[in-house]
């Protein structure tokens, strides 16, 4: 058997916000569920044990019922050693001594799947394994303010979680420390291992990564949020089979869109590809509306599967010398079509449990001369995303956008052909291609940047 023991019993004094930092919400779910889901997910691991503080342990049942592998949320202790044990403790009767099990801090949500086989894997030969990272800064050994010595940087490595054991071995190795863990100061639990195992059982490392981050202090929000809105971080464990599902492709004439249609047929969907030449405005919420009905009426054995929004419309220049009918396209067209596009579809995704794409661009991070209202638009819909993946979980309809560099279409030629180096523009197809690999995946709430 292999166990994962979630240690989310902390009460954050580091992080110093008004909520505790495991229950904190990034991306639409708390960073504790972020971490759960993962193992949860994943196939080698076979039952979950978090250990948690009062707070933590009233979302039990809610948890128990989303997440069926796991077993109990138990109380912590008064460190984190104390809380180690509590989690092993109550595998007791269960785990047998060869089982593996994988002790992983709450608040590192961006766990990848390859770490956690490669932790099983190397349990195989080994009764202690320790993820790890490159020491890239100089690290200097320091008694009184003094620098006493500067380490060989290259035998350096940065610990991270999960730290993986044998159950039996970590288990003797804690009953051994517990009695005397005053005299002994240890911050993970591979410390409290090589304390008593030392040469007799050495302790294995496999390579973690730099997006593993640990949670600990407010501004590692900042980039919790940046790595789930850039699609950075996928804790999918196996992509989706879709073919044969329906999809819609909204502005799927020309450009991103056209290739989008053509990528996803090529992968053996039915797609429709829809557009004002084909009599659907999406500044026309009618229009829209009886227009995905129409789709759902001519596939009612399988309902619509996915929306893909790629209509848009760019006009440059001043916005004080812009006509009114230009600002209002734009507006009408990016960002109030959207909305038309989202109330559209939930009723049919909801039914599919499907998914909804925006199209944003890079423009979304920064207002630009020359394309105020177009940033503007685009700066929106990225941030209508997310507010809808929320309001949408609970439906198991996912909103995600995706949000490409400058990319060589009819749109921006018309617009920038003067100034663009084409030999630097994004080709539609590779960004079709990554909306097929979001298509594919259980993401929600992403923004997903494609350079």
């Amino acid at each position: 058997m292999n166990y994962a023991v979630i240690l989310a019993s902390g009460e954050g004094s580091r992080f110093g916000g008004e909520k505790l930092k495991q229950l904190t919400r990034v991306s639409g779910k708390t960073i504790l569920e972020h971490t759960l889901q993962l193992f949860d997910k994943n196939p080698l691991i076979e039952e979950i044990i978090i250990v948690g503080n009062a707070q933590v342990i009233l979302l039990q049942d809610e948890f128990k019922n989303k997440y069926p592998k796991l077993n109990a949320i138990v109380p912590g202790g008064a460190s984190r050693a104390e809380s180690t044990w509590m989690g092993l403790s109550a595998l007791a009767g269960r785990a047998k001594r060869d089982d593996k099990v994988l002790i992983h801090d709450g608040v590192r949500p961006f766990l990848s799947h390859e770490i956690i086989q490669n932790l099983i894997a190397a349990l195989e030969d080994y009764s202690a394994v320790n993820t790890v990272i490159d020491a890239t800064d100089t690290m200097l050994y320091v008694e009184d303010h003094k620098v006493v010595s500067i380490p060989d940087r290259s035998k350096i490595k940065r610990g991270q979680t999960p730290q993986g054991f044998k159950y039996g071995a970590i288990v003797e190795a804690f009953t051994d420390f517990l009695p005397r863990q005053n005299e002994l100061k240890v911050t993970d639990d591979c410390a409290i291992y090589l304390n008593y195992w030392g040469e007799r059982s050495p302790i294995f490392t496999v390579k973690g990564s730099e997006e593993n981050i640990k949670i600990t202090f407010p501004f590692d929000l900042i980039t919790a949020e940046e790595v789930f809105r850039m699609g950075r971080y996928n804790d999918t464990y196996k992509p989706a089979d879709i073919k044969g599902k329906v999809a819609v492709v909204f502005g799927g004439s020309q450009g991103i869109g056209e290739a989008t249609v053509h990528q996803l047929r090529g992968s053996g969907l039915k797609v429709y590809s829809i557009s004002r030449a084909s009599g659907c405005d999406v500044s026309s919420a009618e229009q829209v509306q009886s227009t995905l009905d129409k789709i759902a009426q001519e596939n009612t054995a399988t309902g619509i599967d996915f929306i893909i929004n790629c209509a848009g419309i760019l006009y440059t220049g001043p916005m004080i010398s812009m006509s009114t009918d230009k600002l209002t396209q734009m507006i009408q067209t990016n960002l109030v079509g959207s909305v038309h596009i989202a109330n559209a579809s939930h009723a049919h995704l909801k039914k599919t449990k499907g998914m909804l794409v925006f199209f944003s661009s890079s423009s979304y991070l920064k207002g630009r001369a020359n394309i105020a209202i177009y940033s503007a638009t685009k700066s929106a819909v990225s941030n209508l995303t997310q507010a809808l993946a929320e309001e949408w979980a609970g439906d198991s309809v996912r909103v995600n956008c995706v949000a490409p560099s400058r990319t060589d279409t009819p749109m921006r030629s018309n617009n920038f052909n003067d100034s663009d180096d084409l030999a630097d523009l994004l080709k539609p197809e590779k960004v079709a291609q990554r909306v097929e690999d979001l298509l594919r995946s259980d993401l929600t709430s992403n923004i997903v940047r494609v350079y």
